[in-house]
């Protein structure tokens, strides 16, 4: 069998259509508090397997927002029980005083898009439905007496700042309450289309490109080109009226994506909708999960914790 597809070290694509992700080390879950936070799993779907990872914090006042979180990975790699993620979220619950529900959906190429978007929903809903009657398998964590429904974020990195995108148009044209979504946070997002962006021209961007085509051949449905509108939100324009909470969009200096972050920010303007652009000048791709130790990322998880508990 040969390598069709792979994203070097992580995930490899065999030309029979089958799939070897490579093994990541994992953090297992701890009901008990641990540094300020304890942390539990929860299906939401036996069908499909989704599952969350759900975080929250020990010393808190008052009822708690909560903020569902998508991992990055580009559709098709991660999960939200893997050390980096793990520790991120641990660290953003902890000093945001938050509750985090952390979706692992279901991954490409067994699962191309719209698959992650319609998980990620379903796992919206299911948030909410803790908050408008009790849910035929209630989560505890989840009790109106510990979450403040009505204050409501949606967060992703990467491939899941795309996601929250979707999910949050998705979200805006159905009724979730009492849940209230009151903002949304595109990290270093994942787009793309055909024609290249001025800076992804560069000689020094061809591995990156490359790299980027092969995740969308095997995200997007079969047949389709970057042009769809799951990786180039420009060609699918905004429905008149649509209420999208405020967006905050953060991109790195150092990012090889950041010239689409900032496009995405600005035909999120274009179209009168309210998004705030937050910049790391020396950030690389996803520092707040892969590198904890740069002075950028504490800093990065006290501005997101403002966002959050502002509104």
């Amino acid at each position: 069998m040969e390598v069709v597809g792979e994203i070097e070290g992580q995930l490899k694509i065999y030309s029979d259509g089958s799939v070897l992700r490579l093994p990541h080390p994992t953090i297992p879950v701890s009901s008990n508090f641990t540094d300020g936070v304890a942390s539990k799993d929860a299906i939401i779907n036996p069908e499909t397997g989704v599952w969350v990872r759900i975080f929250r914090p020990e010393n808190a006042c008052g009822k708690l927002p909560v903020l569902i979180h998508f991992h990055g990975g580009g559709f098709a790699v991660v999960s939200s029980a893997w050390v980096e993620f793990h520790t991120y979220l641990h660290a953003l619950c902890k000093t945001a005083g938050i509750l985090i529900v952390a979706v692992d959906y279901r991954l490409a190429p067994e699962h191309r898009l719209p698959a992650a978007y319609d998980d990620c929903t379903e796992a919206v809903e299911w948030v909410a439905k803790h908050a408008a009657e009790p849910a035929e398998s209630p989560e505890e964590w989840l009790s109106p007496s510990i979450v403040d429904f009505s204050r409501c974020f949606l967060a992703g990195e990467s491939a899941g700042a795309n996601i929250v995108y979707h999910v949050a148009l998705r979200v805006a044209e159905l009724d979730v309450s009492p849940l209230m979504v009151k903002g949304v946070i595109a990290i270093h997002p994942f787009f793309g289309s055909e024609e290249m962006a001025e800076s992804e021209k560069r000689a020094e961007m061809v591995k990156a490109v490359q790299l980027w085509k092969s995740i969308w051949s095997i995200a997007l449905p079969v047949g389709s080109t970057r042009d769809h509108p799951f990786c180039n939100p420009a060609v699918s324009p905004l429905k008149p009226g649509l209420k999208l909470p405020p967006v905050l969009v953060a991109v790195g200096g150092k990012d090889e994506l950041h010239e689409r972050g900032v496009m995405f920010y600005e035909y999120l303007k274009s179209w009168g909708k309210e998004a705030e652009l937050m910049e790391d000048e020396n950030g690389v791709h996803g520092y707040h999960v892969m590198f904890p130790e740069y002075e950028g990322t504490p800093r990065f998880i006290h501005y997101i914790s403002g966002f959050v508990n502002n509104r």
